[in-house]
């Protein structure tokens, strides 16, 4: 039962995060199934020559970092100015308040 009400509660805060967040943490999570899906599959380790399977699931979750980060400081900012358009004065760092 605590579970699925964890469960619950993790879909229900996961909606509350920006859309570019959400996208970048889809993407980590196929990036790292692809990478242990090509790991396992590659058998023996026979190097690192060229652009292969591996480095594209790395690449991936490199991207997918960068949206999730992305994500959270473009939220900040938002949120900044928001709260600054919302004081007596707005944006105006001199205004009279």
């Amino acid at each position: 039962m605590l579970m699925i009400e964890n469960g619950r509660r993790f879909v229900r805060e996961a909606g509350a995060l920006p859309a570019l967040t959400r996208i970048g943490l889809l993407l980590m999570v196929v990036a790292g199934t692809f990478d242990v899906v090509v790991h396992l599959a590659a058998g023996e380790h026979a190097g690192h020559h060229g652009f292969g399977p591996e480095h594209a699931a790395h690449l991936l979750g490199v991207v997918g970092m960068v949206l999730v980060l992305a994500g959270v400081v473009t939220f900040g900012v938002r949120r900044q100015l928001r709260r600054a358009a919302a004081k007596p004065g707005g944006l105006d760092p001199n205004a009279h308040r």
